[in-house]
């Protein structure tokens, strides 16, 4: 071959390397450098391997937009950081979609596109609203008397069981000598209280450890889905890698959770049928209707249904929880101010409700800070693009995922002045009454978190009460720092040893 046509043959070469490195749709946000076959994943991943979602603020400055296009192996994605963007992607209809059809989700669903977190339009909405409307009578997402007492049951329960010590060789394991292991022993009571909304019953103090087991299942697979593991989405072939990738903890924790649930709707179908079995019964009942006709009611989708339901409330809720506790430890001045309100409006005679979140303004306040200083949710789930749009003038394609970076609206110094800074009072006015929250924990629109009322009574209550009752101290040789976290589809504070010690006798 001629040196000219060989000096031809590796300039075309050359081209087509330039034009995949260049080549975007038209009129796109700014576009993050791409690699053959990885696209911009890894490359955020060599910025920050813990974090990628860190690195992004690195392109937002060196590209000047606060929108960003990133490639995804071949996906296309559009990351948005700012707070007007990020409000139109989560509540405008358009964007309401979700990338169902990745493998690793399939896998984890019989093979089909089945439960609420990951399924879109005409099945999510049927879906959603039948269960939605069956789970506010039994108090999930609304008050409920009958729901808040059974609450407080288990808050009294928790407070003796802090006071008292273990009753078992099983709660030894994280209970012992004015020692508590967090999370741990708050699994039983948010996972508790959810069943006995999904199941019409509650576990006994002996049966704990059952309900550990099903929350530590839930923790792994949050945690599964790290920045490496995270891989698989989009890499579908990188699963065949066994655990390198973190496939076989993701599938095996949601086995574990399925099983959990398979067999307490075995127990369940010789109940008996005039009792009222939560929500359960209720699907239960509506398959029965419709096993002859084809339906989106059957048993493989109410049981992923309940393991979307749980697996977020019962490993988020407890992670939140510790995530306040700590920062008050390294806050002892918003610890102290926590404590002298909840002393002077609700005192020691009893303990905090519900009732009393509308006065108790500061405890309030710690909670929402928590989430703005510590964005234990960095994105929302993905979303993706139903058909060709745009957004603050650039053009988004059918079928983009979208990226929301809450972690950037939640340090953004236009919005907070000082991000860097742990300051409940951020979130009051002078008058010391509640101001406008601008974090975005749980979503907004259609695709809100349903639990969110849910999750938001446990946290305040949880929170309230256990300052209330008690005062914590680190263990020396315990992960203690805010930066002992462990990365996945949710960031969660290590397991740690705590000191707890009765502030009243």
């Amino acid at each position: 071959m001629s040196p000219i046509l060989i000096l031809i043959l590796l300039s075309l070469i050359g081209y087509k390397i330039y034009e995949f490195f260049t080549s975007v749709p038209p009129n796109v946000p700014p576009c993050l450098p791409r690699l053959p076959i990885v696209g911009s994943y890894w490359h955020l991943l060599w910025r920050n391997y813990n974090s990628p979602i860190e690195a992004i603020q690195y392109y937002v400055n060196k590209l000047r937009s606060r929108i960003l296009t990133c490639y995804l192996g071949d996906a296309m994605a559009v990351i948005v950081t700012d707070y007007k963007s990020i409000k139109e992607v989560l509540s405008r209809e358009e964007f309401d979609g979700r990338t169902s059809e990745i493998d690793i989700i399939l896998d984890r669903s019989f093979r089909k596109k089945l439960g609420i977190f990951f399924t879109e339009e005409k099945f999510l909405q049927e879906q959603k609203r039948f269960i939605l409307r069956n789970m506010r009578d039994f108090g999930f997402g609304r008050r409920y008397e009958k729901y808040e007492a059974i609450m407080m049951e288990e808050m009294n329960l928790l407070v003796k069981m802090l006071k008292e010590g273990p009753i078992n060789d099983k709660e030894k394991a994280y209970l012992k000598n004015g020692l508590i292991r967090f999370p741990d022993i708050l699994y039983p009571y948010t996972a508790n209280s959810i069943w006995e909304i999904i199941f019409g019953e509650r576990f006994d103090r002996s049966e704990f450890h059952k309900l550990n087991d099903f929350c530590t299942s839930a923790l792994q697979f949050q945690r599964s889905g790290n920045p490496i593991g995270g891989a698989i989405a989009y890499f579908w072939y990188l699963k065949y890698f066994g655990n390198m990738f973190g496939y076989k903890e993701f599938i095996d924790s949601n086995k574990r959770m399925v099983k959990f649930i398979e067999e307490y709707l075995e127990r369940n179908r010789h109940a008996d049928q005039d009792e009222d079995r939560g929500v359960l019964g209720r699907y239960l009942e509506e398959v029965k209707k419709n096993e002859n006709v084809t339906s989106n009611f059957t048993e493989q989708q109410l049981i992923m249904t309940i393991v979307d339901i749980m697996f977020p409330s019962v490993s988020i809720v407890p992670s939140t929880i510790v995530t306040i506790i700590k920062l008050v430890m390294h806050h002892p001045e918003v610890m102290r101010n926590v404590q002298k309100e909840i002393d002077r409006v609700v005192g020691i005679g009893r303990l905090v409700t519900w009732n009393d979140r509308k006065s108790l303004p500061y405890v309030e306040a710690t909670i929402r800070e928590t989430f703005r200083y510590e964005t234990l949710t960095p994105t929302t789930v993905l979303h993706r693009a139903l058909k060709d749009t745009t957004i603050n003038g650039y053009n988004v394609p059918m079928n983009t995922v979208m990226v929301v970076s809450l972690k950037s609206i939640n340090q953004d110094p236009d919005l907070w002045g000082d991000p860097e800074k742990f300051r409940p009072e951020r979130f009051l006015n002078e008058d010391g009454q509640l101001v406008k929250d601008f974090t975005l924990p749980f979503g907004l629109g259609r695709r809100m978190c349903i639990a969110e009322t849910f999750s938001r009574y446990h946290m305040f209550e949880v929170f309230a009460v256990l300052l209330q009752n008690f005062n914590f101290s680190f263990v020396e040789g315990e992960p203690t720092g805010l930066e002992d976290k462990v990365p996945g589809l949710v960031i969660t504070p290590k397991e740690t040893w705590v000191r707890v010690e009765p502030r009243y006798a």
